[in-house]
């Protein structure tokens, strides 16, 4: 695989809309956005670092799922009058674009 460049790293947390619902740890896009500018070296070695060795850590995998109801349903006794989406985090997505 080849390295993944400062360029991909910034592409991932800048391409998602910053009003993306986060994950459990609440840390927005643009909360990364902003640390990003601050100061991108850490979270391009961080992020690098994990795609280059293949880690992907458990904390980035959990996720939230909030069912929200299909509109114009007859009855929402029925499980099947919900969809159901997952909020993942932010930096594991950023992972997962690289």
């Amino acid at each position: 695989w080849p390295h993944i460049t400062y360029s991909e790293v910034k592409e991932a947390i800048f391409s998602p809309s910053y009003k993306k619902a986060p994950g459990p740890s609440q840390i927005m896009y643009s909360a990364l956005q902003l640390a990003w500018q601050a100061d991108s070296t850490p979270i391009f070695l961080l992020i690098s670092h994990c795609a280059n060795t293949g880690f992907h850590p458990h904390i980035w995998c959990k996720s939230i799922a909030v069912a929200l109801r299909k509109l114009g349903k007859p009855d929402y006794s029925d499980p099947r009058a919900y969809r159901l989406i997952q909020l993942e985090e932010c930096l594991g997505k950023v992972l997962e674009a690289v």
